[in-house]
């Protein structure tokens, strides 16, 4: 279980860093700066990419790695420590919609996977954009629920899965699109006044057998989403999918000898005019 003042998702991102993390580094390495840049990561929650980022700029840049959440600013100051040679990190406690930061203080704003828990998302990119220097990079990494893990299920069982997860979004969020902020970031970059560029998707897939990390994150993942669309699903399409996740049943993605996972993130970069 996460501590008590982190999200109930902590546990999943942090295993999601651990299980992709050679992916999730390639999308660091995709963002231009210059020898030296200052970076903000914000929100940094777990500090990987905080840390992601100090390794790709040593030792001439700096990170600064901001959170509202104390025990997020915990957790980024525990991940950067267990890394080697970094760039300076500083951290700090700040609210994405209020940035304790000068104007054009950075050159680039790095933000990921962040904007669904956001609930004034154009506002946030807004105070990211003041920060960061004209010609600037904002660079947002987000999924799309709808195609964020792709598994090599029953069609049947894909289909049910696809309109439970709408169905809950729309009660969770208001929008069936609530989950799928890579379908909106482009809009949101616009609205805060930035100039969208360069986009790229980055795939991470996995064969069966799956690797411990891969795995853990796997399991989690599928149990977050079961809770999640319950509700939604026929009885029998519940039943077949607690077949297909349960490590018990020959049939399930944790056993079958053809099992495949692929898992989706979208960056997005955006410069300020």
């Amino acid at each position: 279980m996460p501590a008590p003042d982190l999200p109930d998702y902590a546990a999943s991102l942090t295993q999601y860093h651990r299980a992709f993390g050679r992916e999730l580094r390639r999308a660091v390495r995709a963002v231009p700066l210059p020898a030296g840049a200052r970076v903000l990561d914000v929100p940094c929650g777990d500090g990987f990419y905080a840390a992601a980022l100090a390794r790709r700029l040593y030792p001439f840049g700096k990170v600064v790695a901001a959170d509202l959440s104390d025990a997020y600013l915990g957790l980024a100051r525990a991940e950067v420590g267990r890394w080697g040679r970094l760039a300076t990190v500083e951290f700090a406690r700040a609210d994405a919609y209020a940035l304790p930061f000068a104007a054009d203080e950075f050159h680039a704003v790095w933000c990921a996977r962040s904007l669904i828990s956001l609930d004034r998302p154009v506002d946030a990119l807004r105070e990211m954009r003041r920060v960061v220097r004209p010609g600037g990079v904002v660079a947002v990494l987000e999924d799309d629920e709808y195609h964020r893990v792709v598994v090599n299920w029953p069609v049947g069982l894909e289909l049910e899965l696809q309109r439970a997860v709408a169905e809950a979004s729309r009660e969770r969020y208001g929008s069936r699109a609530g989950l799928s902020p890579a379908r909106r970031v482009r809009r949101w970059l616009l609205e805060a006044g930035l100039r969208p560029g360069r986009r790229r998707t980055f795939s991470a897939d996995r064969p069966a057998p799956f690797d411990g990390p891969t795995r853990a994150y796997l399991e989690l993942h599928l149990k977050e989403t079961r809770e999640f669309v319950a509700k939604f699903l026929p009885a029998d399409q519940l039943a077949a999918l607690d077949r297909a996740v349960d490590p018990a049943d020959a049939g399930s993605v944790f056993r079958r000898p053809d099992a495949e996972l692929t898992c989706l993130t979208t960056l997005f970069l955006a410069t300020k005019g």
